[in-house]
């Protein structure tokens, strides 16, 4: 799994994406934070449990109130908390803001295992994605709370029944990683013969193989950093890319999504407060609303996945300057792949 180019750390393992370096270097920091300090703190209680022990001839006093001390060991750590704060929440930031040029992958998460929807509409149950491509996953779980985990890539988010959570990374080279689920959901640890839940296999290009999925262990899988070369052949062993539709007179996966979006856009009544030209009606136009930041009662807000769902079955939760609160609930209403559906469409309406 190591490549010269990205080796293991003290403590951590390979870094394959451009987040690590900054993740390892303030993990390391933490960490030699708190070796300083406790070996200092503890270093001092030895020296005066030592010093002022009992002895024969010497009575015990009370040492006081020192003021400034006190002071001194509140406020000092301050500046080292707020300091840690200000790195994590940024890499935090970093890692939630993926770039305008990601590409998008669907990540389905549920007992027990993982599926990977590519832009052409193929899926698979290992994730493959392209070196030195920004790639935005967009995840969702049918059951349970799941946790996405690759440790090379310094990557971890929660994976949410009822919602969409999100994650963007960058590889640095071509190599593989573990995909565990972080977050425990249900099952056993191991296979009904205490078999793993992936076996070694002979093919090179594959060095692992899916073994039987029978619990929580199973939801372990396999990330796959290819050239954009291998990355294409592998998109074409799972369906064909969308620009090779026009020549077979098909539509791609996610125009035919579009597609049935357009239609529930009038089965639904959507077409009776939003209009799909730019015009104003009751509520916002689709047209070029897709990734804008609109501003709402409650500040600000991207429209995403996550804002486009809670906007449809929770439509007052963010109300958008300038607009009624009127919009009905369609909870209950409208199935979690009608709602896929409403989103392709709105992607659709670019400017």
């Amino acid at each position: 799994m190591n490549e010269p180019n990205a080796p293991p750390t003290f403590q951590l393992p390979e870094q394959m994406s451009t987040v690590s370096a900054d993740v390892d270097w303030l993990y390391y920091f933490i960490y030699w934070t708190s070796v300083v300090l406790f070996v200092a703190i503890v270093g001092a209680m030895i020296w005066w449990a030592i010093k002022y022990r009992e002895r024969k001839g010497h009575k015990a006093e009370p040492t006081g109130h020192n003021l400034p001390l006190e002071i001194a060991w509140t406020v000092a750590p301050i500046f080292i908390l707020v300091f840690m704060f200000h790195k994590g929440f940024q890499g935090y930031m970093d890692m939630d803001v993926a770039p305008a040029n990601a590409m998008e992958i669907r990540v389905n998460a549920k007992q027990w295992a993982w599926e990977f929807v590519y832009p052409n509409g193929g899926s698979s149950d290992e994730l493959h994605v392209p070196v030195h491509q920004p790639v935005k996953l967009v995840m969702a779980s049918a059951d349970v709370i799941h946790s996405f985990f690759v440790p090379a890539l310094r990557v971890k988010r929660d994976v949410v029944p009822g919602m969409f959570s999100t994650v963007w990374f960058e590889a640095t080279h071509v190599g593989h990683d573990d995909i565990a689920c972080a977050e425990y959901c249900g099952g056993r640890s191991s296979g009904p013969n205490g078999e793993l839940p992936y076996q070694p296999s002979d093919d090179p290009l594959h060095p692992y193989v899916a073994g039987q999925a029978t619990g929580h262990w199973s939801m372990h899988s396999m990330l796959y950093v290819e050239t954009p070369e291998n990355y294409q052949k592998f998109l074409k062993s799972i369906g064909d890319p969308c620009d090779q539709f026009a020549s077979t007179g098909k539509k791609c996966p996610t125009e035919v999504a579009a597609g049935q979006g357009a239609k529930l856009y009038q089965s639904k009544g959507c077409a009776a407060c939003h209009t799909t030209t730019g015009a104003r009606l009751v509520g916002p136009s689709w047209k070029g609303i897709w990734n804008k930041t609109e501003e709402t009662d409650k500040g600000p807000m991207k429209v995403d996945e996550q804002y486009v769902r809670r906007s449809i079955l929770d439509p007052n939760f963010r109300v958008v300057n300038g607009y009624q609160a009127v919009m009905p609930t369609f909870l209950g209403q409208i199935s979690d792949g009608e709602i896929d559906e409403i989103t392709e469409y709105i992607k659709s309406l670019k400017e």
